[in-house]
């Protein structure tokens, strides 16, 4: 089983070196032998620069259109390599990759369509959240656990692994400009749990978010909004999943 697990990053200079470091000494006891993929998303600091010393598989965008837009990318030349399951893990360095294996081992074990990690299963995860995100995220995850009649504990983690082969039958309905952003993430994971062609579970992970300085990308109301409307319109449109 070939498995591949990709990084969008976009202007992480600060950041970026802890977390590559990280994946180059996971790799070293990956029983799974799992490839990595660094995308580099326009950045516009010193980002490329600390990925090509890595040493690390990367390519690099002239232009940033949007995390959702890497991802599908990805998603397209993890298909189009015959790669069995996708993994997502952020660039900010908040994701470790030794949680990989506790998102994989559904999937590979259980034979599991689609993972989404929860910081929320176990206290030590979410410790040093800050208070505002614990609150909304879980504020979040309660009102769309009763809209999706499943249960959803983390709403807004992007620490995830699916099957390839199930979800790029479904490319050309994600693949669009209005998911480039965030949406696409919350629109097909919301797809998935209305879905019967698609199993789903959550599975515990870490989320580290630094001491100090910005800990987040996602601007407030304007970056929430496609997080919202992307669960929203999987809600409530007619599309169903192949």
């Amino acid at each position: 089983m070939k498995l591949l697990c990709i990084i969008p990053v976009f202007n992480e200079e600060n950041r970026l070196s802890d977390l590559l470091n990280s994946i180059i000494r996971f790799k070293e006891k990956d029983q799974f032998k799992i490839d990595f993929l660094i995308i580099n998303n326009g950045s516009t600091d010193k980002s490329l620069e600390i990925i090509k010393s890595s040493k690390l598989n990367f390519i690099s965008l002239k232009k940033n259109k949007g995390i959702g837009y890497a991802f599908l990318l990805g998603l397209k030349l993890a298909s189009k390599n015959n790669y069995n399951v996708l993994i997502h893990m952020a660039g900010n360095n908040k994701m470790s990759p030794f949680d990989i294996d506790q998102i994989v081992r559904p999937v590979i074990f259980k034979d599991i369509d689609y993972v989404s990690g929860t910081r929320f299963g176990i206290k030590e995860n979410y410790d040093n959240n800050p208070v505002f995100r614990k609150l909304t995220i879980k504020l979040l995850s309660l009102i769309f656990s009763i809209l999706f009649r499943k249960k959803i504990t983390d709403a807004t983690c992007g620490f995830r692994a699916m099957k390839i082969n199930k979800l790029i039958k479904n490319f050309k309905l994600f693949n669009k400009k209005k998911y480039y952003t965030y949406g696409y993430e919350y629109y097909s994971y919301g797809k998935i749990l209305l879905s019967d062609n698609f199993t789903c579970c959550e599975a515990n992970v870490k989320m580290n978010y630094p001491k100090k300085g910005k800990y987040s990308k996602i601007r407030p109301i304007i970056d929430w909004y496609p997080i919202i409307f992307g669960y929203l319109e999987a809600l409530i449109d007619s599309k169903k999943l192949r």
